[in-house]
C-alpha cells in the first residue's frame, strides 16, 4: 500500500512538470489574461457602453515589466524547489527536476518570445480592437470550464471568447503553426455549442501566432462537429483502455504499453517512474 501511495504521489509531481516552452507560453497567457481582465468593468450597477474601462488601460511597458517579474519569480520557484511545499502553486521545470544543464543559448530565445509576444499583441492593435466592443459581447477569458459529450465531462479553457455577430474563439500561440492547431480549437467550438447554444455556422476560431513577424490572426471555420466529436470519442476510449475499473476510474500500469521509440523517452516527464 505504501508503494502504491508513493507511486501516486510521484506521478502527481511528474504530471505537473513544465518544460521551457510550456513555461514561457504560460507566462504569455497569464500576462494577456491580466491585461484583458484589468480592463473589464467591475461595476454591477451600471453597464458602460464599452467592454473595457478606459482608465484601466495597461501600457506596454507595464505589461513587459509584469512579464519579466513573473519570469524571475517562477524561475526561482523551480530552481529552489518550492514545489515541494505546494506542487500546484509553484513552477517545477522538467530541466531543473532532471538536472539538465541550461545554457543562455537555450534560454535567451525563449525569453525573447515572451517579450515579442506581448509587443505584438499591442503592435497588431488587438487590445484596441477589443476595447471598442460592447460589454455584452464579452464571454470568457482563459477560465477552466467544461461541457458534456455523450455523458463524458470534457474540460475546455478557451483563451478569449467574444460574441460579435459571430462567436470568435481566440487562442494565443507562442510556437510555430502546427497541423493540430485547428483540431484543438475546433474542440472549443463544441464547447461554444454546448455553453452558449451557438450554431456551428456562426463560430470562428482564431489562432494568434504571437511570435510571427506579421499579424496572423484570421478567423477560420472550425472542423465539422462530427469529426471533432469522433476525435474526442477516440481519445476517451484510448484513456479508458488502461483502466482496470472504468466505473471507479482505476488505472492499471501494466496496461500502459511502452513506446518502441526510445528517443521519445528523453523528454518524457514520467521517465523516472517508467524506468
Amino acid at each position: 500500500m505504501e508503494n502504491s501511495e508513493e507511486l501516486c504521489r510521484k506521478a502527481y509531481i511528474l504530471k505537473n512538470l513544465d518544460n521551457l516552452d510550456t513555461w514561457i507560453g504560460d507566462i504569455v497567457h497569464r500576462v494577456i489574461k491580466w491585461i484583458l481582465e484589468s480592463k473589464i468593468s467591475a461595476s454591477t450597477n451600471s453597464l458602460p457602453s464599452s467592454l473595457f474601462e478606459k482608465n484601466k488601460d495597461i501600457s506596454l511597458e507595464e505589461a513587459l515589466s509584469r512579464a519579466k517579474k513573473m519570469l524571475k519569480m517562477t524561475w526561482e520557484q523551480s530552481r529552489s524547489q518550492a514545489w515541494r511545499n505546494s506542487v500546484k502553486s509553484n513552477l517545477n521545470l522538467f530541466e531543473h527536476y532532471y538536472k539538465y544543464p541550461l545554457s543562455n543559448r537555450e534560454l535567451k530565445p525563449r525569453l525573447h518570445k515572451v517579450i515579442q509576444s506581448i509587443k505584438n499583441l499591442y503592435a497588431w492593435g488587438l487590445v484596441d480592437s477589443f476595447s471598442r466592443l460592447p460589454k455584452e459581447n464579452f464571454l470568457r477569458i482563459d477560465e477552466l470550464d467544461s461541457f458534456e459529450l455523450e455523458g463524458v465531462k470534457i474540460f475546455a479553457i478557451p483563451d478569449f471568447a467574444l460574441h460579435n455577430e459571430e462567436y470568435l474563439l481566440y487562442d494565443w500561440k507562442t510556437g510555430k503553426p502546427h497541423d493540430k492547431d485547428v483540431l484543438q480549437l475546433s474542440c472549443y467550438a463544441l464547447y461554444a455549442i454546448n455553453k452558449w447554444k451557438a450554431q456551428p455556422k456562426d463560430i470562428k476560431i482564431i489562432p494568434v501566432y504571437l511570435t510571427e513577424e506579421e499579424c496572423s490572426c484570421s478567423p477560420i471555420a472550425p472542423l465539422d462537429v462530427e469529426s471533432v466529436a469522433k476525435y474526442i470519442r477516440d481519445s476517451v476510449e484510448q484513456m479508458r483502455s488502461i483502466l482496470s475499473d472504468v466505473k471507479n476510474n482505476k488505472a492499471d500500469a501494466t496496461l500502459c504499453v511502452k513506446t518502441e521509440n526510445p528517443r521519445r523517452c528523453g523528454n518524457c516527464r514520467f521517465k523516472e517512474i517508467c524506468e
